[in-house]
């Protein structure tokens, strides 16, 4: 009788089960798979970067290799246009031989888990699936001239709007700037090494570079080799009320750096409201938006001011009210299709506007390290709150209205 009563449950049981006895067959093929295409792309990531370091190389089969790939890259080149004078050697020469380091990565992707894991949860099937995905890719990507996903043609360099993972807009800045951008699947590679930025042939202008943070951040683009850095002086090139001096720079910039502020009276009109005016002429007239390959760029020196209370302090308390009200403006610039923003929240260091425990210098040095590696939200922090602060810019704070920021 028990039996009986019992049955139907079984059944029932059985039945329900049977949805996720296929999710989990799925999931234990699918995870071998995507691993095994994960270490070959990763491979493949850093034989690529040492094939761009190998065109001079002293060992000819080397320099031979990277002959090979600059095929690719003269085929879709810098200009990230097609060059159908090199299709041939692209789809027999370039693309065979992408194809083969990607096997041989994955296959020591195999390797491995035969030689560290105990439970073999990677198969022979496993591998061979994923070679014979590859080879027919690469087949397809050959008959249709080399114009996959990853290539398209652009004027301008679009927006990137994936934090992991490569696509198009990611993938035709490493043909603009060859020895950058190099991640092929995920940007891992770039996060390591801080290859997910250029600066080459790239004009700045800085305003507040006579303060802590201005000057040591150009310092560190002087370092950097950049083509030119101006500067803009408050109260001789522009002043709250008047920026028409300022057209003629933009116009001849690539990247404008707004490091002025101020904790006093004129609080807001410095940190928010011109530098509102000061993005917006930019967007106008910078060089980049027509005869450039990339977006014209922006970074603001924000504050964790943002985040924590002004404690009571009228001076903090100023500098709090306007640097919150900028953040509207920067909302909407960080997803601002026609620019480029970075978002810089420093701690407190040590300049004229107060004693801080670390320097300005170190606060450029921070800054730049998270640039180098593609970051717009930039913690330079040695507090956390700019990490806190994060969550409150990218969920919480409102966008302003487009009509005040040109974005459209």
């Amino acid at each position: 009788m028990s039996s009986l009563l019992l049955s139907p449950v079984s059944t029932i049981y059985s039945s329900g089960s049977e949805p996720f006895q296929f999710v989990g067959d799925l999931t234990s093929s699918l995870l071998p798979v995507a691993y095994l295409f994960t270490v070959g792309s990763l491979f493949f990531d850093v034989v690529h970067y040492q094939l761009h370091q190998c065109t001079r190389s002293s060992h000819p089969y080397l320099r031979h290799l990277a002959r090979i790939h600059n095929f690719h890259h003269l085929y879709y080149n810098r200009k990230m246009k097609f060059d159908h004078k090199y299709l041939r050697q692209n789809q027999f020469q370039a693309l065979p031989l992408e194809l083969g380091f990607q096997v041989i990565g994955s296959c020591l992707g195999y390797i491995a888990v035969l030689a560290l894991s105990a439970e073999r949860w990677v198969t022979g099937t496993h591998l061979w699936t994923l070679i014979g995905i590859q080879v027919l890719r690469t087949v397809f990507v050959i008959a249709t001239e080399g114009r996959d996903s990853n290539h398209l043609t652009y004027q301008t360099a679009p927006k990137d709007p994936s934090w992991m993972f490569v696509g198009p807009e990611f993938h035709c800045l490493h043909h603009v700037y060859p020895k950058r951008y190099i991640g092929s699947f995920v940007k891992w590679f770039d996060w390591v090494w801080g290859t997910a930025c250029s600066f080459r042939s790239k004009r700045f202008v800085v305003t507040g570079a006579s303060g802590a943070f201005g000057q040591a951040v150009v310092a560190e683009l002087e370092r950097e080799g950049v083509q030119c850095i101006r500067t803009l002086k408050f109260g001789s090139d522009w002043n709250n009320d008047d920026f028409e001096g300022v057209i003629s720079t933009f116009s001849e910039s690539d990247v404008l750096i707004l490091a002025h502020g101020s904790k006093g009276e004129n609080a807001t009109a410095s940190n928010c409201d011109s530098s509102v005016r000061l993005v917006q002429l930019f967007k106008q007239h910078s060089r980049s938006r027509e005869t450039h390959s990339t977006l014209p760029e922006v970074w603001y020196v924000g504050s964790e001011i943002e985040f924590h209370p002004a404690w009571g302090i009228a001076e903090l308390q100023r500098y709090s009210v306007s640097k919150r009200k900028f953040l509207p403006y920067a909302r909407s610039f960080f997803d601002d299709p026609d620019i480029l923003y970075r978002h810089i929240v420093p701690s407190s260091f040590q300049s004229s506007m107060g004693y801080a425990i670390v320097s300005g210098t170190w606060a450029a040095k921070v800054t730049m390290w998270w640039i180098h590696r593609g970051a717009r939200y930039i913690p330079t922090t040695y507090t956390g709150i700019a990490f806190l602060n994060y969550v409150k810019f990218m969920w919480w704070v409102p966008y302003a209205d487009k009509s005040h920021t040109g974005y459209t």
